[in-house]
């Protein structure tokens, strides 16, 4: 996949080896084109707790020559004051290339580790297509 289109949205979504869950979608706004224009939502999902939303959201990407994602961050804030987020990170697997008309996607599985949790998932990056 090439990176010649927009990002429209990047999802991301981790089973724990515990039993949790994480969830994180960011999107552009229209009108929107800048990379921190982005809106993003992260939601944890503890095994036998409630499930917490982040006030802040940080992703950061890594990418190959590809267009591929190889490497991801997540900073993760419960409040914006708050002293320490939580943190992780994740490798790519391996992945797969969807295109569609007006949408081309990347989805990536990954290996994540958050705060010593270790887990599987996935990471979309859905552009703007032909």
């Amino acid at each position: 996949m090439t990176d010649s289109g927009q990002i429209l949205r990047r999802s991301i979504g981790i089973v724990f080896s515990d039993g949790g869950l994480l969830a994180l979608t960011s999107t552009l706004p229209p009108g929107r084109g800048e990379h921190g224009e982005e809106e993003l939502v992260a939601v944890l999902c503890d095994p036998d707790a409630a499930p917490v939303e982040f006030e802040e959201s940080l992703l950061s990407t890594e990418y190959g020559e590809d267009g591929v994602q190889r490497r991801a961050t997540l900073e993760l804030w419960h409040e914006a004051d708050d002293g320490r987020p939580l943190r992780g990170a994740g490798t790519l697997i391996s992945s797969i290339a969807v295109k569609r008309k007006g949408l081309d996607a990347e989805i990536a599985f990954f290996r994540w580790s958050v705060e010593g949790r270790e887990g599987l998932g996935h990471y979309e990056v859905a552009r703007a297509g032909g």
